[in-house]
């Protein structure tokens, strides 16, 4: 499927290379570093993700102020990296043809290629093993995109899809000029002002459920005006509440301007994917997620909780 996915890419007329909806560093870094390789090989090649407003933490990422907006009409090849499913591409169905690139066990293979590996910790293991197949050199820049994708992929290093063919990956970019310490430094060490009064919000007003097993929070439209934050702000920062001891947990609800996007996050025995699949969504074990329409914040969590009471017993 490796060579294959390649084939179709050196083949075709105009590539449109697509992150995900509320885009991290897996997607874009993906995305990115499968841009740097084709922009090499003389292909053209157009980065899209449908915010208009992406997330500025990843902008040291290369060709990050490449991303457009806008999707160009001449595009006979879409591929998508960290994408489980065909809506969270936010594109219009047309006359080209999809190379589906993932590592999620909820992807609906929704490609007419579909190189999807679930064992891998990151979609961009699955971009690396991908151009090594293919024998494709990895620069710098691509070896920088890909390792930001496997580094915040697997919270750094940190959750129970990291194995050892992660860190083999990890230190073969690191040898093709990938810098850790910037990297760290970079998604780690440069939280907006409004991120840290997020922070002290849930801190303030987190809720425990079921004798401490459950956290929960609601972020709705006032408090990230309150702070000064938006959507993006709020990205993994439920994480906080299921680092608690007595936590096995965690959700948060972030209101927008249609409904909820709903983020869980579960310690290692604890399998939370279902409860996503089930209302649409999809992700991993451990960290997975949805969006809802048409519901109560106070009805959505009671559904939420009821559903995880189930996995937790």
């Amino acid at each position: 499927m490796y060579k294959q996915a390649w084939k179709k890419m050196l083949e075709a007329k105009h590539i449109l290379l697509v992150s995900h909806v509320h885009p991290d560093g897996d997607t874009l870094g993906s995305v990115l570093g499968l841009y740097d390789v084709l922009k090499k090989q003389k292909k053209k090649v157009t980065a899209y993700n449908d915010a208009k407003v992406l997330p500025q933490i990843y902008d040291f990422l290369p060709h990050f102020s490449s991303i457009k907006c806008n999707m160009p009409e001449d595009v006979d090849l879409v591929v998508c990296c960290d994408c489980g499913s065909f809506d969270r591409l936010k594109i219009a169905r047309s006359n080209y043809e999809i190379i589906n690139i993932d590592h999620h066990t909820t992807n609906t293979m929704f490609g007419d290629i579909n190189v999807v590996n679930d064992t891998f910790s990151s979609a961009g293991m699955v971009v690396y093993e991908l151009l090594i197949t293919n024998r494709v050199n990895i620069s710098k820049e691509c070896a920088t995109a890909l390792y930001t994708s496997v580094a915040e992929d697997t919270g750094f290093f940190l959750y129970g899809n990291v194995n050892a063919m992660t860190f083999f990956v990890a230190s073969k970019l690191v040898s093709f000029g990938a810098n850790p310490q910037e990297i760290a430094h970079n998604l780690k060490q440069r939280e907006s002002l409004a991120k840290i009064r997020l922070y002290g919000h849930m801190l303030s007003n987190f809720e425990l459920h079921v004798q401490g097993q459950i956290a929960s929070i609601v972020i709705d439209k006032n408090i990230l005006s309150a702070t000064g934050a938006n959507i993006a702000d709020t990205k993994n920062s439920v994480s906080m509440l299921r680092n608690m001891a007595c936590v096995k947990v965690a959700f948060m609800l972030v209101e927008k301007e249609d409904g909820y996007k709903v983020s869980m996050r579960s310690k290692d025995a604890f399998d939370i994917s279902s409860i996503a699949s089930s209302f649409g969504g999809g992700g991993h074990k451990n960290a997975s997620g949805f969006e809802c329409e048409g519901l109560d914040a106070s009805i959505l969590k009671a559904m939420i909780i009821k559903k995880i009471k189930k996995v937790i017993e």
